[in-house]
C-alpha cells in the first residue's frame, strides 16, 4: 500500500527545510503505516514553541533555547493507524525506521544534502529516546 499525504500534512510542512519534505514524502510512500504531520508539527513560532514549552511538551522554550522547528530544521510525525492518531512507540518506532532509512537511500543517489537526527535517540536510552514523533536535520 503506498500512502500519501493529507491535505493538512502538506501544508503543515509548508516553510521546512524541502530536502526535509523530500524525506518525509518519499518514505510515506514505503512505509507500512500510514502517518502524518500534527498541528504544531512543522514551523513555529517562538510563541507557540514556548506553550508547548509551559505545557512540558518541549525542551524548548522559543526564546533561550530554541528549537529547530523555529527555523525550519524540524518535522514532527504521528502515526495513523486504524483511522486514528497513534502515538505509540512501536508505531513511531517502526515509521522512523522508514524515514531514516528513506534520509540515507535519498542521500546516497545524491537527491538530497542532509543528515537526519532521530528524537527517538535524545537522552540516554537510545532506543526510547524522549521525542520519539521528532526528526530534525543535523545542523
Amino acid at each position: 500500500m503506498s500512502y500519501t499525504f493529507s491535505s493538512k500534512s502538506i501544508e503543515r510542512m509548508e516553510d521546512v527545510d524541502i530536502e526535509l519534505q523530500i524525506v518525509f514524502t518519499e518514505a510515506l510512500k514505503v512505509s507500512p503505516i500510514d502517518f502524518g504531520i500534527p498541528g504544531d508539527g512543522g514551523l513555529r513560532t517562538a510563541e507557540c514553541q514556548n506553550e508547548l514549552f509551559n505545557t512540558g511538551s518541549s525542551k524548548c522554550d522559543g526564546y533561550e533555547n530554541k528549537s529547530n522547528h523555529q527555523t525550519g530544521n524540524a518535522l514532527d510525525f504521528y502515526a495513523y493507524v486504524g483511522g486514528a492518531a497513534s502515538w505509540d512507540k512501536a508505531h513511531l518506532s517502526m515509521v522512523a525506521g522508514v524515514i531514516m532509512a528513506t534520509a540515507i537511500k535519498l542521500k546516497n543517489e545524491g537527491r538530497i544534502t542532509i543528515d537526519l537526527v532521530w528524537g527517538g535517540t535524545f537522552g540516554s536510552n537510545s532506543l526510547n529516546g524522549w521525542d520519539m514523533p521528532h526528526f530534525e536535520v543535523k545542523l
